[in-house]
């Protein structure tokens, strides 16, 4: 019997229009296949590896609408039953608690979280043993890892049931934020990264049916090849661009500068690092859609994701307890930048309470015009390993930096290095090669403009480099510090 290579192609005039209600997704000229996926594919994924993403998935489509007193209410319910579970089963908080005085009990809601330390990346690597849950089935932990800001290796564990089934379902409800639903064709301007689990198996192959995935590794990108991959965009024509904010913008450079005539990409959605204002503003004017800003670790999956209101990105409040504190650990106002602290309310085989990301937001204060009641996060600012710090007490992150004037310049790319608390290196990469001269007038004009933002105490150097490397995952660092804040001073 003959079957078309991708017999959901068939499907369209074969499924019912209300399938497509059934399946969650409003819009009339959703493609049947979209609903076929929903409510017939993805349940028989969750059937053949053990996890329940389309049942999460439908809760969480629910309760996005839900008022602020019952979200919070859920989430006091889960976080009681999260700390029960951490004092009973996972050494290094039973003895963490003892030490501080703290019952389970003390823990009502996300306002007594404050009761505990934080925990820093530092805490799991020496204590990683130590937060493995007594009596957790090893089989169903997911060992991962991540470079983190600074390359530096961070191994962690993840329960099946966590990642796979609550963390896969918040992220398919914040794609559908940007219109972007299973089935949909995605370029993903990443490496591949896997979780973990064999490429063979059964319901990996049906994984990539079901998501329709491409992949463009930004590491390779350069003058000669980047023609290429705007030609691939053009003949994929993909529902979405999804991508470390900087590599998305590479392309758009590229577009731009060449005269290319944009191919249409449907959702941009930016996520690994921080969205900055002039990035925004290059991919709006180049692909003339407004790209979506994603906060996710491995550590927690998805966290937070702009709406199509795009003021503010909405936490997932149901799964996770996100809170903004001060150096001390204490809880910061909205409006207040401060450290992200994440509890995941879901993982059970290797608890992370009150972990600090090392990322930076701050709270955004009022109701979303979405009428969504889930709290929402600014933009996430950056490191907190990687902040300038200078003799005179500044700590600087690229948000508090206005990088539309080196467009003016010829800046193609930047990267800040902070070696010494009174020295930054500017690494910049020119749109052309200049002449000796060109490139000194631009030295003096680039180290003008960032010892302005920076300081009169900081010595700035302009390095004019032809490429800023990217770190293994394809990712671009504004910034790289290799200085600790220094003990027992303030910084505004």
């Amino acid at each position: 019997m003959w079957c078309p290579r991708n017999p959901t192609v068939l499907l369209d005039e074969f499924i019912p229009l209300s399938w497509v209600g059934r399946a969650g997704i409003m819009s009339r000229n959703v493609s049947a296949s979209r609903a076929l996926k929903r409510l017939v594919l993805a349940p028989a994924l969750d059937l053949l590896r053990g996890t329940h993403t389309m049942r999460c998935l439908k809760e969480l489509e629910e309760s996005q609408w839900w008022p602020q007193e019952r979200i919070e209410q859920l989430q006091s319910e889960r976080l009681q039953r999260l700390i029960h579970h951490a004092y009973e089963r996972v050494p290094h908080y039973r003895r963490l608690m003892d030490a501080c005085g703290v019952s389970p009990d003390s823990i009502r809601t996300a306002a007594d979280l404050s009761l505990l330390p934080v925990l820093t990346k530092e805490d799991v690597r020496e204590h990683c043993g130590e937060l493995l849950a007594e009596g957790f089935p090893r089989g169903e932990l997911l060992h991962g890892r991540t470079s983190g800001s600074t390359g530096t290796p961070l191994a962690f564990y993840s329960s099946r049931e966590n990642r796979w089934s609550h963390g896969y379902a918040r992220s398919l409800r914040a794609l559908a934020w940007a219109g972007v639903y299973p089935g949909d064709p995605v370029l993903h301007i990443a490496g591949r990264r896997r979780d973990g689990f064999v490429e063979e198996a059964p319901f990996n192959r049906l994984v990539r049916f079901l998501s329709r995935d491409a992949f463009e590794n930004p590491v390779d990108f350069s003058d000669s090849s980047l023609r290429r991959v705007v030609d691939r965009v053009a003949a994929l024509r993909p529902h979405a661009l999804r991508g470390y904010a900087s590599a998305v913008c590479i392309i758009a450079e590229f577009i731009r500068d060449s005269g290319l005539q944009a191919p249409e990409v449907g959702a941009i959605v930016t996520g690994g690092e921080q969205l900055l204002d002039v990035q925004r503003a290059l991919l709006r004017d180049v692909f003339g859609t407004e790209p979506f800003s994603k906060y996710s670790s491995f550590e927690n999956y998805d966290i937070a994701m702009e709406c199509d209101a795009h003021a503010g990105m909405h936490v997932a409040a149901e799964d996770l307890v996100v809170e903004v504190v001060d150096d001390e650990g204490k809880p910061l106002e909205p409006g207040r930048l401060g450290r992200v602290l994440v509890t995941n309310l879901h993982e059970y085989g290797f608890p992370l309470i009150r972990y600090d990301t090392a990322d930076e937001s701050s709270f955004v204060m009022g109701v979303c015009a979405c009428g969504r009641s889930l709290p929402r996060l600014s933009a996430v600012v950056g490191r907190v390993g990687s902040a300038i710090y200078t003799p005179s007490g500044k700590r600087l992150s690229t948000n508090t930096l206005d990088s539309s004037g080196l467009v003016s310049l010829g800046i193609r790319q930047f990267q800040l290095v902070q070696e010494r608390i009174d020295h930054v290196t500017v690494r910049v990469v020119t749109n052309s090669i200049l002449s000796s001269r060109d490139a000194q007038t631009l030295i003096t004009s680039v180290s003008a403009e960032f010892r302005g933002w920076i300081g009169d105490d900081v010595l700035v150097e302009v390095a004019i480099v032809d490429r800023v490397e990217l770190t293994s995952a394809g990712k671009h660092l504004y910034l790289i510090s290799e200085v600790k804040r220094p003990v027992g001073r303030e910084f505004s």
